[in-house]
């Protein structure tokens, strides 16, 4: 048997099934008139915080409503893209654990981020966060969560699925803390050839650290999950539905 193969998180392998990701998935249809009436209500001189931006997306839709907006993403190719696309974009340095914005931050986004870290730093992570942001300031938090077909994937394979809201429970209660809005939404992955589906299927396992698995996975059991379970052969299509949670925090 052969270990399974995980794409290191800036490497090319991981931008590029990103990117397969963002083609194959609705969920930005969904997500992206979500924020926008969020910015609705920040003012015309707001500034705004992109923590995790990849290569720009959804920092675009912050830049077009806020003049001074920041950037943090560690990988290198993506930031390249990213400073490409958005050259009036602030790119700080450090990742989500250490950056540190240079003035108040009126609306933050820390988007699909969390899966990278160990669950239990969550809570002080997004309390920290939240020490960047400004009176009346909201920080919202997006990520899977929920019944999906990745957290299926996930536990099949001994490793335990996302669960935001057991995590940022206690955070309703912080002294930081005004007021906590949840909403969910829910995406569709469909993909046209078993290629992708793979593809997408081998980054929703590495958002799970190797040690996160009750045993290491093998290559050839996660090829036949991803062939039975993701792919159907005759349709000659594949993915899956999963949910997304967004919390809106408003600092107190």
């Amino acid at each position: 048997m052969t270990a399974f193969r995980r794409f290191g998180w800036d490497s090319p392998e991981y931008s590029d099934a990103f990117g397969c990701l963002l083609r194959c998935s609705d969920e930005r249809a969904h997500l992206v008139p979500a924020l926008e009436r969020q910015l609705d209500g920040v003012s015309a001189a707001a500034a705004a915080l992109d923590l995790g931006a990849g290569t720009g997306d959804l920092t675009r839709l912050l830049a077009r409503r806020c003049p001074t907006t920041f950037a943090v993403e560690p990988s290198a190719s993506m930031r390249a893209v990213l400073r490409r696309r958005l050259p009036g974009v602030a790119l700080l340095e450090g990742d989500v654990r250490t950056a540190t914005p240079p003035v108040p931050i009126d609306f933050a986004l820390l988007a699909h981020v969390l899966y990278h870290l160990p669950d239990r730093e969550w809570p002080a992570l997004v309390a920290r966060i939240l020490e960047t942001v400004r009176l009346g300031g909201r920080l919202t938090v997006v990520m899977k969560s929920g019944p999906s077909g990745c957290r299926d994937m996930l536990e099949q394979f001994g490793a335990q699925g996302f669960d935001l809201e057991r995590r940022l429970e206690p955070l309703a209660a912080a002294p930081l803390v005004a007021s906590v809005r949840r909403a969910t939404l829910t995406a569709t992955i469909a993909t046209a050839s078993y290629a992708e589906t793979e593809q997408i299927a081998r980054f929703m396992m590495c958002d799970r650290l190797p040690g996160e698995f009750a045993a290491p996975p093998q290559e050839e059991a996660f090829v036949d999950y991803v062939r039975g379970r993701l792919w159907d052969e005759a349709r000659g299509r594949g993915g899956w539905r999963y949910q997304v949670s967004i919390w809106t925090v408003e600092r107190g």
